[in-house]
């Protein structure tokens, strides 16, 4: 009876287990995260690069049926409405319904288009880039614009597009700044695979499809980034209606690269400039590590890294230089 009586000793954790489990427990986490962060960056860059490709196939596609690229930007010189090239693509990456409820005789900006305008179109995004933007336009109609009311100011929240193609380059005026200098006024403005108020036939890109940028991943707009730090600055263009970083509106603007020092352009023409994760206003610019995508004539998506050559960028933004880019060159 004794022994039947006696307490047995309660089974459960000592002090020294319990050390021990939060021991392991912080040294398997200190594993674990670093992996996990890394694998949800490898897939933002992948859906990235995925968007990125879809809106080339849409480019493409758009040349089959119209005899060359869509134009980069409208109401330039001619007379159509504010606009760019998102909007000219929408029916060939699977957007019929937003096609349908955009109007090409108005203004992107018009009320007529506000719905379309505002709304957030996944292909036209980076999953990298900062969440939740909008780019804030105050505008009157254009001349060209069907809208008979040319005195009201127009606002929207236009929806984001975090790539963009070239209407020129910013190049430094020293170092290897000089060897671009044959290329004219903003260097070629008009030599790029898209151009302003025309649609450019891929007969014109003859540097070759494979080696020539039709739009980069130039994300975060309308923020103004540099080397990774959100600077506290407003919009290059303020609210006007040539702002960049709306799908609808234009959709172009001068590539260069950038000081490495104040992130800022043209650089100062030495071989510490840089082209790829310094300034997202006018260079390649991603929320990835170590570099960004960008996407060529012939519809293929390539990561280029943060040693990107500035003359190499900028043989690969124009399209008829003589400057035939070898792939291993980036």
């Amino acid at each position: 009876m004794h022994m039947a009586n006696e307490r047995r000793p309660r089974a459960g954790f000592t002090r020294v287990d319990v050390v021990a489990t939060v021991v392991l427990t912080l040294l398997a986490s200190g594993m674990v995260f670093p992996r996990l962060l890394a694998a949800r960056q490898d897939d933002a860059r992948v859906r990235c690069q995925d968007n990125l490709r879809l809106l080339g196939q849409g480019c493409l596609q758009f040349e089959k049926s119209h005899g060359g690229f869509p134009a980069r930007r409208t109401g330039f010189n001619n007379g159509l409405p504010y606009a760019g090239w998102g909007p000219q693509i929408l029916p060939y990456i699977a957007q019929n319904e937003l096609a349908n409820q955009y109007n090409p005789k108005l203004d992107f900006f018009d009320p007529g288009n506000k719905t379309a305008s505002e709304a957030q179109v996944g292909a036209f995004h980076c999953p990298a880039a900062p969440a939740g933007r909008t780019v804030a336009i105050e505008a009157q109609a254009s001349a060209k614009s069907e809208n008979p009311d040319k005195d009201l100011v127009f606002s929207i929240k236009g929806g984001t597009c975090d790539f963009i193609t070239s209407n020129g380059a910013l190049m430094p005026g020293g170092g290897y700044g000089l060897n671009a200098a044959d290329l004219g006024s903003m260097i070629g403005n008009q030599r790029q695979p898209m151009g302003d108020d025309e649609y450019v036939p891929l007969s014109k890109i003859s540097d070759g499809l494979s080696c020539t940028l039709l739009l980069i991943e130039q994300a975060g707009r309308p923020e103004i980034w540099r080397f990774g730090k959100k600077k506290d600055a407003a919009d290059q263009f303020g609210m006007s209606a040539n702002a960049r970083g709306s799908w609808a509106g234009w959709g172009s603007i001068a590539f260069g690269p950038a000081s490495a020092t104040t992130g800022e352009t043209p650089g100062k023409g030495d071989a510490s400039d840089c082209a790829v994760n310094c300034n997202n206003s006018f260079g390649i610019y991603g929320f990835h590590t170590d570099g960004a995508n960008v996407l060529l004539c012939d519809g293929s998506v390539r990561f280029v890294g943060t040693k990107l050559d500035p003359l190499t960028f900028l043989h690969l933004t124009i399209r008829d230089d003589g400057q035939v880019v070898d792939l291993n060159d980036f």
